[in-house]
């Protein structure tokens, strides 16, 4: 690598211009008198971009190159910092890896990538002693990687949760303020660029667990593997869920947690009936919401846009200035992040925190459909605290809920098991935990 520290200037090739990669390099330029004289002088620019579609009229890149192989980015004299913002795992894990070999530092958004193959890419980091930037990984502008590594490494971490997922909780949103369904409330999130063509990863909980499996292996400092995480994703509430959980002044969020026990560390993405004057169900929109509660400072709360280019983008930059520091003084050096370093598994636990539980039942309605419920909750030894359904509703397609007093999760899933093969069940049930006011997660 070139020393930069005669003349004052780090050049960053982007390979991905989509939504962050392009809001990276419009910041970037926009902001380059004000980032020069924060940084003491140093100049950072856009040097190169990698875009494997044609550019459009409305695509200014300010004279820098464009190349459609991101190999001419890596490899690339005049490029001393990259940029991975294509998504995906395959081709970014090449990028990053690539760049890594020819004495490249590393920034990327990509949550997927680092869940999956951090290990590989932070050893490699190593090798070269390089490092790689992941803030904007999880969370978008919400500074909570540097919170968890840095601010808070002397303390011991309890636990990390949270609403993890902007487009699910932009979703959510919609259907409590509007009355509407899943299914309009999503056309909107696409309409307004939080959700994607094929909204999957977001909607079935799969971006929330790539987030808490990163965000638990810098909390507890071991490998996680984010496939055995339990996921349960949002794609089952319906605006029906929201009148009955307004019954009970609530309201529902998806909510990503890792708590560390005695067992092991329980961590799982889910629904959660939030009472409506918590904290996590005033997170509406877009926004993310983590809270970590440390054994010394208590719980913090970290709040902020989750989603959307300029806030990840601004992520990814304070990635790039801070190693541009480090590059400028001949100081780069490989990041010390015990969960990507520490290659002994996890041990996972059940949560056995006795919770009260929502159960909404969609039903072909018949006589005894009540009794024979209750009864398959009593050799659970389950005790019912309420039941609730609404007058006049179609009798072919009958929602009801029962919410259940304080048992553990093992126990009401055997129940809800054993309720779902009773053959006037039109569809599986919904379960979610439930916290009351004066409780919390952890």
């Amino acid at each position: 690598m070139r020393s930069v520290s005669e003349q004052q200037q780090i050049r960053v090739g982007i390979v991905g211009y989509g939504t962050v990669g392009r809001a990276a390099a419009e910041i970037l330029s926009g902001h380059a008198e004000e980032i020069r004289s924060r940084m003491g002088g140093l100049s950072i620019s856009v040097s190169r971009v990698c875009r494997r579609t044609p550019c459009t009229p409305d695509l200014d890149l300010n004279g820098v190159p464009m190349v459609r192989d991101w190999q001419e980015v890596v490899s690339a004299q005049d490029v001393d910092i990259v940029v991975e913002a294509i998504g995906g795992t395959d081709v970014a894990y090449e990028v990053v890896m690539s760049s890594l070999e020819h004495g490249k530092a590393v920034v990327t958004a990509n949550k997927a990538l680092i869940a999956r193959h951090g290990e590989k890419l932070f050893a490699a980091a190593r090798q070269k002693n390089l490092p790689i930037g992941i803030e904007a990984s999880v969370a978008g502008g919400v500074p909570v990687i540097r919170a968890i590594s840095e601010a808070l490494a002397a303390d011991r971490i309890k636990a990390v949760y949270g609403i993890l997922n902007g487009t699910c909780n932009y979703i959510l949103t919609q259907m409590e303020q509007h009355g509407i369904g899943f299914d309009q409330a999503l056309k909107q999130a696409q309409a307004e660029g939080y959700a994607e063509a094929d909204p999957t990863l977001d909607i079935d909980g799969f971006d929330a667990r790539d987030k808490i499996a990163i965000l638990a292996r810098l909390a507890f400092g071991e490998a996680v593997d984010a496939a055995r995480i339990p996921v349960t994703g949002i794609r089952s509430i319906t605006a029906t869920d929201f009148h009955y959980a307004h019954r009970l002044n609530s309201t529902i969020r998806l909510v990503a947690s890792a708590e560390k026990t005695a067992e092991g560390v329980h961590i799982t993405v889910s629904p959660w009936l939030e009472p409506r004057d918590s904290m996590l169900a005033k997170v509406d929109g877009a926004n993310n919401a983590i809270f970590i509660a440390g054994e010394n400072v208590g719980t913090q709360m970290l709040y902020g846009r989750g989603a959307g280019g300029g806030a990840t983008g601004t992520a990814v930059l304070s990635d790039v200035l801070n190693i541009a520091q480090q590059l400028a003084h001949g100081q780069a050096r490989a990041n010390v992040f015990a969960g990507f370093h520490n290659p002994e598994p996890m041990r996972t636990a059940a949560r056995l925190q006795p919770l009260r539980w929502f159960l909404r039942l969609t039903v072909q309605d018949q006589p005894g459909i009540l009794a024979r419920t209750a009864e398959a909750l009593a050799r659970q030894n389950i005790n019912i605290d309420s039941v609730i359904q609404e007058p006049h509703m179609p009798k072919d397609n009958l929602s009801f809920v029962i919410t259940l007093e304080p048992i553990c999760e093992c126990t009401v899933q055997r129940a809800v098991e054993a309720i779902n093969k009773f053959e006037f069940m039109k569809e599986p049930v919904l379960l979610m935990p439930m916290i009351s006011s004066n409780e919390e997660h952890v």
